[in-house]
């Protein structure tokens, strides 16, 4: 008997001294491991619970908050959280409740849709989700939306490329829209009529903006123009009395795919510090 308490309390000694040796052993590797920053932008979702800044040891996972959106629900995060590596901003992709009363186009042979118009009667606020049917909606084609008079506010998602020629002219009641960072192209008279139309925010990634694109929004008080639009066409602007169009540009520094009467009647600030953008370098990024 005194043999086995005596083995046994070799046996508890030596296993504390391999837990204590395995625990420093953990210790001695974290502290070698870098610790990143990870931001969880919500974009337009309210927190419920978790945190949107997490510093994670690297090689760790970050875990995502729970989070909701009126109007929509999560259909992902931008880009993985797991085994984290590096400083990263992970955006929250929202699917909105589709507005019923929306056309589509797609095809068997396509993989992406389009709207193709909208019952006329459509009013107050409407959602256009980023996906039909499966596939993604990349476009809004010509006259999809034109004269649909009693839309106040748009909800476009991230996805969407292509805004048609007229496709919301007419649409004298629309007061707000924001236009998602992967549209690149406004087409001709999108927006003219719009003369309701109060606030529109036009996000980086925006290279084209067609022929009377926004002609005769006289609501329109403000807007800044994003360094990535390469081509502004005759008229974008026309009729547009109270609206003060901001650029980082200068008068010289105009591209020659500018049109000569671009801003029509619209006053243009140039050089102004409300249109420059300023990159995040990593040092602030990890403060």
């Amino acid at each position: 008997m005194k043999f086995l308490k005596g083995r046994s309390r070799i046996i508890i000694t030596f296993s504390i001294l391999f837990l204590a040796v395995a625990v420093l052993l953990i210790l001695i590797f974290l502290a070698g491991k870098k610790t990143y920053v990870v931001k969880f932008d919500l974009d337009g979702g309210t927190l419920i619970s978790g945190s949107v800044e997490q510093h994670i040891t690297q090689g760790q996972d970050a875990t995502p908050p729970v989070v909701v959106k009126d109007g929509a629900f999560l259909h992902s995060w931008s880009a993985p959280y797991k085994r984290v590596t590096k400083n990263m901003v992970i955006k929250a992709i929202w699917e909105y409740e589709t507005t019923s009363g929306i056309v589509y186009f797609t095809t068997d042979e396509q993989n992406y849709a389009e709207i193709t118009g909208a019952y006329k009667y459509l009013n107050g606020e409407v959602y256009l989700g980023a996906y039909y049917d499966e596939k993604k909606v990349l476009g809004i084609r010509e006259n999809a939306f034109s004269d649909c008079i009693y839309i106040t506010k748009i909800y476009l998602l991230d996805g969407l490329i292509h805004i048609g020629k007229e496709a919301f002219s007419g649409c004298r009641s629309l007061a707000e829209i924001e236009i998602p960072e992967t549209v690149t192209h406004i087409e001709n008279g999108a927006f003219s009529g719009c003369s309701s139309l109060e606030s529109i925010v036009l996000n980086e990634g925006l290279w084209k903006i067609g022929v009377n694109a926004f002609e005769g929004c006289t609501g329109l008080r403000e807007i800044i123009l994003p360094s990535s639009v390469k081509v502004i066409e005759a008229g974008a602007f026309s009729g547009c009395s109270s609206l003060v169009i901001k650029t980082a540009l200068s008068e010289d520094e105009v591209p020659s795919t500018w049109a000569n009467n671009w801003y029509g009647n619209a006053r243009v600030e140039w050089n102004s510090p409300d249109a420059i953008i300023e990159e995040e370098t990593e040092e602030e990024f990890e403060k």
